[in-house]
Order: C-alpha cells, then structure tokens, then sequence
C-alpha cells in the first residue's frame, strides 16, 4: 500500500470519528450513560494520534459500516429528543 492509499484510509477512518463527534451535544441531550459521554472524549484522544496508525481497507470498511449504523440506531431518539423539544417550547 503507497503512502497515498495510507492517507486516504486516514481521512476515510476521520471522517467517521468526526461524523460522530459532531454529535456530541446532540447525545448529551439524550441522557445517555456517562460512560459513553467519557467514549467520546477516548475518540478524540485517539484523533490526536492519526498520523500514527496503520489501518488496512477492510478495518475502515468495517468502521465505516458501523458508523453507519450507529447513525441509523440514532435517527429514532434523536428525532423524538427534537421533537419533545419542540413541544416544550409551544407549551411555553
């Protein structure tokens, strides 16, 4: 593997850390468990270290698929939080 297809796992496999970083206040909001709030800050130590890691096409495959499905498990809570949200606002 060259040096650019190395680089282009990179960006593929941080991308998929940031996708799910970016939600970050969106999942406060859910009143998930400590222990997953403390998950994210372990994936942004681990984005500090990038440039180091060795993944190979299957590892960000695999990642990506996953990612994708956190999102999807995501879509039903996130849309009810927003959704409360809203309610809350008109009763005010």
């Amino acid at each position: 593997m060259d040096s650019h297809e190395r680089q282009n796992l990179r960006i593929r496999l941080n991308n998929c850390l940031e996708t799910i970083l970016e939600l970050e206040q969106e999942l406060e909001k859910l009143d998930l468990s400590r222990n997953f709030i403390a998950e994210l800050e372990v994936l942004k130590g681990f984005m500090s270290k990038m440039e180091k890691i060795q993944v190979s096409e299957d590892e960000v495959a695999r990642i990506e698929s996953a990612t994708g499905n956190f999102l999807q498990e995501l879509k039903l809570p996130l849309a009810q939080a927003e959704s409360d949200r809203k309610m809350f606002m008109r009763l005010q």
